[in-house]
């Protein structure tokens, strides 16, 4: 865990230089800004692919590399990239003599924000740009979506989820993003069948029992997105590999990354689920459902073939719809659930006195299985095309005027 103090102490008394390596997106956006916010001065940037004297931040260029490595000893550096990228760009440092190097990424942001969150006020306020809800979507949003975030009279999709963020802080969300909480409020308001049975429960990774569980499963953290791992051989697993991820995840409050409030205060766990279908051949089905009203849905599907994830609208009546929200169109036929009508009966049950919320099935050997309730996709920060359609979905959005 790294905390601000430590962020700050990396540079606390220097005198030479500060470098950011990685002109990106995350060089240019947060771990600029946590430098800002920590008071550290940046001096200048580099970067493998970006053109020397290119202004990033505040008349903030671009350096040679080679200006770096000549002058290493009066450099302290924050590497700024993808994890994709992260480890040869550290040993490429490592060989050209540069050796104080502080890591930052969105996972290190989430830490910071977490620390300065338990943090007097002084210090709140010292991270305003970054700790404030407000202050850190608005360009976030802008920066992703192309137009300014309105707080006050939001009409698109995505604005209207940015102030259903800031608003709607219905405790029970918690319960149902909460990826084991959410097993037994499925159950109860629908069935024990459509739920994907539970294997196991642990706090981390070291405490679970492999022994008992069967040769293919599925781990997956409870509190957040995208920290899941497919086991299909539990005799070919990498353990060291699948936790160092699971237990990085369980150190990140995920609601930092994007403030969607309800993952805020909730339970960090890692959970066991069986392996259900190869995931090549799984489709999700995610029925976007506005007032406890399923009106639209689309599907992910081809994630594992060249060209990657494809996302397709369809209403309820499975007519293809001539839109795309960031992800194109799978141009294969896709056919309609044999479950469809029973899956928009169960969104509805779902759904019902929320303003907006996706809520996603399978559909495995012709049974239902419920996914997981989203509130925020994307983030709200994915773009529509054409554009119109973010303000026609927007317009089914009724926000409550109580919350305001």
């Amino acid at each position: 865990m790294v905390n601000y103090s430590e962020l700050e102490d990396f540079c606390k008394d220097w005198q030479g230089m500060v470098c950011i390596f990685g002109a990106g997106k995350i060089g240019k956006g947060l771990a600029y800004d946590l430098a800002k916010a920590a008071g550290i001065r940046i001096d200048f940037y580099c970067d493998n692919y970006v053109e020397p004297e290119t202004v990033i931040r505040d008349d903030v260029k671009v350096r040679e590399l080679q200006y770096l490595y000549e002058n290493k000893d009066a450099v302290k550096v924050f590497l700024a990239v993808g994890i994709r990228y992260r480890d040869a760009i550290l040993s490429q440092l490592q060989a050209n003599g540069v050796k104080d190097v502080f890591l930052i990424d969105s996972a290190v942001m989430a830490q910071v924000l977490e620390s300065v969150d338990k943090a007097d006020a002084k210090t709140k306020a010292r991270y305003h740009a970054l700790y404030d809800d407000k202050e850190y979507l608005a360009p976030r949003f802008k920066a992703r979506t192309g137009y300014a975030l309105d707080f006050e009279r939001p009409r698109t999709f995505n604005a209207k989820l940015q102030w259903l963020k800031l608003h709607d802080h219905n405790p029970s969300y918690t319960v149902m993003v909460d990826k084991l909480a959410a097993k037994q409020y499925v159950a109860d308001k629908i069935g024990e069948e459509y739920v994907i049975p539970l294997l196991g429960a642990w706090d981390w990774f070291d405490d679970i029992d492999f022994s008992r569980l069967p040769e293919r499963f599925v781990l997956k953290c409870t509190h957040d997105s995208g920290s899941t791992v497919l086991i299909d051989d539990k005799g070919k697993l990498d353990y060291g590999r699948a936790k160092r991820k699971l237990d990085a995840a369980l150190g990140i409050n995920y609601f930092w990354m994007g403030r969607e409030w309800p993952y805020k205060n909730a339970q960090k766990k890692i959970i066991a689920e069986p392996y259900m279908e190869e995931p090549e051949n799984m489709t999700d089905y995610k029925f976007l459902c506005f007032n406890g009203k399923p009106k639209m849905i689309f599907t992910c599907t081809e994630r594992f073939e060249p060209g990657g994830l494809k996302v397709t609208f369809f209403d309820l009546n499975w007519e293809k719809q001539n839109f795309e929200r960031h992800y194109p169109a799978s141009m294969k036929k896709i056919d309609k659930p044999e479950n469809l009508e029973l899956m928009i009966k169960l969104a509805e049950e779902l759904s019902g006195g929320i303003p907006f919320v996706r809520v996603d099935f399978y559909e495995i050997q012709g049974q239902v299985y419920f996914g997981e309730m989203t509130f925020f996709p994307g983030g709200g920060m994915e773009e529509f095309n054409p554009e119109e359609w973010d303000e026609t979905l927007g317009e089914w959005i009724e926000l409550p005027r109580s919350l305001g």
